[in-house]
């Protein structure tokens, strides 16, 4: 039993799983316990499979939010006698989202420092281009190697515009090596609530808001209990706004990702890598297999 219920008292358990709420009548209700707790919100149901539902969230100050429900319906199946419990969870992480979307407000003016997805080609060309016209001009990127073809590089983001964050603005916030990282992937990982998981059987698609999709790859340790795969996590990293994954044990679904990953890549106004990562030890890798 839940602390919540502890404390609380809880309802009296249903009598027979007959009585256990499907997917739809679960959204229904933590789309009325949303708007108990935000009476001003504009609160809409949008319906899928597990991993596809989501409720979308418009506070009256702005601040909009995408919260999954397939994690929150799973708690409740794992303990249907503890509804208000969870749905009293879920608030609470609504009201969590709402304070870190407050405080990115905040920052905004100043740009908020997140990861973006590069190639090695991009940025040896980007730097030739720099030395052409301003020979003398100091690199204006954090580089650092992400795996196989691929480097981490890091933009400021504002609502008005979007740069490179230069060693010098990294040096001005203090903002040096595991700790740039780190703060770049906390400030994404603000954008978890947006992200949709498309696909199943095994084949999936991780969108996000076509700029920051690849860049979710980073933070697959945060979400990886949305997807079902059989082997390591492998990753199709092909476009910024293209993050596919299967796993290495399926051998038909991997043909085909590695087939799409050439295709996107070759193509995209966006195109990153045509190879294929693997998630290991808490990181990126070039899978081959």
């Amino acid at each position: 039993m839940s602390f919540f219920s502890k404390l609380f008292g809880r309802k009296p358990a249903a009598p027979a799983a007959a009585q256990v709420l499907d997917l739809q009548a679960f959204s229904q209700r933590f789309a009325g316990a949303l708007r108990d707790a935000f009476p001003d919100a504009h609160i809409r149901i949008h319906p899928g499979a597990q991993h596809e539902a989501r409720i979308e969230l418009a506070l009256a100050d702005g601040i909009r939010a995408d919260l999954q429900v397939g994690n929150a319906y799973q708690c409740y199946l794992n303990a249907p006698e503890d509804l208000e419990a969870t749905l009293a969870d879920q608030i609470a992480s609504a009201r969590e989202v709402q304070r870190q979307l407050s405080a990115e407000d905040a920052q905004a003016g100043e740009g908020m420092v997140l990861p973006a997805i590069k190639t090695r080609a991009w940025h040896e060309v980007a730097m030739r281009q720099l030395g052409a016209s301003q020979p003398q001009a100091a690199s204006p990127f954090v580089i650092e190697p992400l795996a196989g073809d691929l480097i981490v590089t890091y933009v400021l983001d504002t609502p008005a515009s979007m740069s490179f964050l230069s060693p010098e603005q990294a040096a001005q916030r203090e903002l040096h090596g595991p700790a740039l990282r780190a703060h770049a992937l906390d400030n994404l990982a603000r954008r978890l609530p947006e992200l949709e998981i498309k696909g199943g059987d095994g084949r999936y698609a991780a969108r996000l808001d076509r700029n920051y999709d690849a860049g979710m790859a980073l933070l697959f340790e945060r979400w990886q209990e949305r997807v079902a795969l059989r082997g390591e996590p492998v990753f199709a990293i092909a476009a910024r706004d293209e993050l596919l994954l299967c796993g290495s044990d399926d051998r038909e679904n991997l043909a085909s990702l590695r087939e799409i990953a050439r295709e996107i890549a070759g193509t995209s106004a966006y195109g990153l890598s045509a190879g294929l990562f693997v998630w290991r030890d808490g990181g990126l890798h070039a899978f081959e297999d």
